[in-house]
């Protein structure tokens, strides 16, 4: 039986999906010829470019057929797009097909799907975190995800099938399946996503209103750079990341606005010691937090489930040599 999946986004998350599958399908050799990976793009060029470099077998410049007969469905897009996607293809798809995407956020894609979906369709949540954020300008790549934790938020009435499906796709693109509440999940993001891209904003406005503009930038490097380097893409879905996670990122925010108002009370005092505390306290924290993201678990692929009986072993990762 010939099996489909189809990833709708060929930006470099997108591609570098399609790509580790097809190098996972190429090992497989003759197990993985009925295994068909199609793209879809809106964006012509960007699905030209992702043919060319071996992302996908085929691209379909029209959506729906992209996405007939797939047997499982990657929502690569920025996340204003989601909800029209998933109400496009919804009645499309065929009974038993599984749906995913790769947004920051959950609660509202989730919410999405169970208004645009029908029962037949299944729908997991799905975000991979990687150390550089995607652009469609970037080079696609197989390893991007490699060793990536890939959260997975399911829906209260997500069949182990299903869910099972999407987390043997994370494993086959070299990522670690994390599962996770959709709420928790987007509590946990406004902190890390959105909170620090309102406070880049906050930055760049507080130097572009200042009366020695000029000076400040000219005497600018890379530690502001850095600091304002999220500043990318455009602003109307900026602000729609941080008005759909608005409840999450206000509660962060807050604590935030208390903690700078400390370290300004120790600053105008010039309370060396207590900020040497406080600066000693955030150095230890930060080397902990470095060490336990650099640590790898191994997984064990021993165990797979009935659910590969439907995709062969065809997303099951090669063992490494020797083992």
């Amino acid at each position: 039986m010939a099996l489909k999946t189809t990833i709708v986004g060929l930006g470099q998350l997108g591609s570098s999906i399609g790509l580790a599958l097809k190098s996972l399908k190429a090992t497989k050799g003759h197990a993985g010829a009925g295994f068909e990976i199609v793209g879809h793009d809106k964006d012509n060029e960007a699905a030209k470019r992702a043919l060319k470099a071996g992302c996908v077998d085929r691209t379909e410049w029209n959506l729906l057929n992209a996405c007939d007969g797939a047997d499982l469905v990657v929502i690569s897009i920025p996340l204003a797009a989601v909800k029209d996607t998933l109400a496009a293809i919804g009645r499309e798809l065929k009974p038993g097909c599984v749906v995913t995407d790769t947004s920051s956020l959950k609660v509202p894609v989730l919410a999405w799907a169970r208004e645009c979906l029908p029962d037949t369709v299944h729908f997991v949540g799905g975000h991979p975190i990687v150390d550089q954020p995607p652009s469609a300008a970037d080079t696609p790549s197989a390893s991007l995800l490699s060793g990536a934790i890939y959260c997975l938020t399911p829906g209260t009435d997500t069949p182990p099938e299903a869910l099972q499906r999407v987390s043997d796709l994370a494993e086959a693109v070299g990522a670690k399946p994390y599962y996770v509440d959709a709420a928790e999940h987007d509590g946990l993001i406004a902190a890390l996503e959105q909170v620090p891209l309102l406070l880049a904003l906050a930055l760049q406005a507080m130097a572009s209103a200042s009366p020695a503009r000029q000076e400040v930038v000219r005497l600018s490097g890379s530690q502001f750079a850095g600091m304002t380097q999220l500043l990318a893409g455009e602003a109307d879905k900026l602000a729609s990341l941080c008005t759909w996670n608005g409840e999450n990122a206000v509660r962060w925010l807050d604590d935030y606005v208390v903690r700078l108002s400390y370290l300004r009370e120790l600053v105008a005092s010039r309370n060396r010691e207590e900020l040497a505390k406080s600066f000693a306290g955030a150095l230890e924290s930060r080397a902990e937090w470095t060490h336990r993201r650099s640590e790898g678990e191994d997984t064990d692929y021993s165990d797979f489930s009935m659910t590969h009986m439907m995709f062969g072993d065809l997303f099951k990762p090669p063992k490494a040599k020797g083992s």
